[in-house]
């Protein structure tokens, strides 16, 4: 390779790295959601548990909590879903919801609904501030506490858990970054790769197991598309009162969208980020697929790979194969090293590795998987 194509395989490369890393997976990725991070889809999570072939799905939220701050709650304002699409036509077929109760963190709870089909235009929010479900009480699926630390576990092999977690997404951004001249102080020659820029950092998380049965649909194959949404209601008035709360009286409206861990973190372009947020799949390719492409035609300089990559990625939705326990592009597990599958996909095989294979912590080996919460009492390892 002479010098110049060196030189320019390193600036598509850090091209890469820089519109991944400052958004680290999709946690605070668009310009709305920053403000709002109960809200805020960081990673989701779907998967067979091997132990049983059920289907766990997870959800994290509440970005970059650490062990000696305060406790953070999820929103009861905001509506929760899985979205899934069981026919192959990226239209959902069933979601499952999850409300939670209060704003009070030590009393929260959250009940589940689904898998039930949606029913359009109808998920709104009473005057009184609680949400009214479009799904009728029969589809309640299961009521447990959050923030406690404790699995509840329902009927017919239903387990429920939501609270604060260890982040399961791992990636060494300090080495990676200083290696390239994106951060101050030159190349990292003290240490090699492999510090977890996440070690010791908190989320919030909610994870349902469900039989994969109530998933599929009969006669239409093992095959699943899953996303997930988080919507507020449209409007909200503020009370004038200090001991009135505020009303969420308007029916709810999308504001984040999130499945694979390299759509809109590294496609889609941070002035668009906010609108792809609001997509369903099925509108995605129209509105950004030559978006997507020349984005990353930009960074590895092959407009004929970047197509590839772009439609193999896009709809935004993880595909999962319920018959199987391997993990991503199957679905996504935890413990799946997705950092590396992204670069190497993004920059045509030049890198695929950061020095991290594994979570700072390890994953539990049952239900809910995700690693305990980082506490105040832990002893930290310094970061270089």
């Amino acid at each position: 390779m002479n010098h110049r194509s060196s030189s320019r395989l390193v600036l598509v490369l850090a091209g890469t790295l820089l519109t991944f890393g400052n958004r680290a997976a999709d946690h605070r990725d668009a310009p709305a959601i920053n403000e709002d991070p109960r809200a805020d889809i960081n990673d989701i999570y779907a998967f067979v548990n091997p132990k049983n072939g059920n289907i766990v799905l997870g959800m994290t939220v509440n970005p970059f909590q650490f062990g000696n701050a305060p406790a953070v709650d999820f929103s009861p304002d905001v509506l929760y879903q899985f979205k899934i699409d069981n026919d192959g036509d990226y239209k959902e077929d069933l979601v499952i919801q999850g409300i939670f109760s209060t704003t009070q963190v030590a009393t929260q709870s959250v009940t589940v609904y689904g898998p039930a089909a949606p029913v359009q235009n109808a998920e709104t929010i009473a005057s009184g501030g609680t949400i009214s479900l479009p799904l009728a009480p029969e589809t309640r699926l299961i009521s447990g506490p959050a923030n406690t630390g404790e699995v509840t576990t329902g009927t017919g092999g239903v387990k429920l858990f939501a609270g604060p977690r260890d982040d399961p997404f791992f990636f060494d951004l300090t080495y990676i970054f200083r290696a390239l001249g994106f951060l101050a102080g030159g190349p990292l020659v003290t240490r090699t790769a492999g510090v977890d820029f996440f070690a010791g950092v908190n989320c919030s998380i909610w994870a349902l197991e469900i039989p994969a049965s109530r998933l599929t649909a009969p006669g239409k194959g093992n095959t699943v598309h899953i996303w997930a949404t988080t919507s507020r209601s449209k409007i909200t008035v503020r009370s004038p009162s200090a001991g009135t709360l505020d009303r969420n009286p308007g029916p709810y409206i999308q504001i984040e969208a999130m499945a694979l861990p390299v759509v809109n973190t590294v496609l889609i372009s941070r002035s668009r980020k906010d609108e792809f947020n609001r997509t369903t799949p099925l509108q995605q390719r129209p509105l950004f697929r030559q978006h997507a492409i020349d984005n990353l035609t930009k960074i590895n300089g092959d407009a004929d790979y970047s197509i590839q990559v772009v439609d193999r990625n896009m709809p935004d939705t993880l595909t999962l194969d319920v018959t199987r326990t391997d993990g991503y592009p199957n679905g996504r597990r935890p413990q799946d090293d997705v950092i590396d599958y992204v670069l190497l996909d993004a920059t045509n095989g030049f890198v695929g590795d950061d020095g991290i294979t594994v979570n700072d912590v390890p994953f539990l080996t049952d239900f809910p998987f995700f690693s305990p919460a980082h506490t105040a009492a832990e002893t930290l390892k310094p970061r270089n």
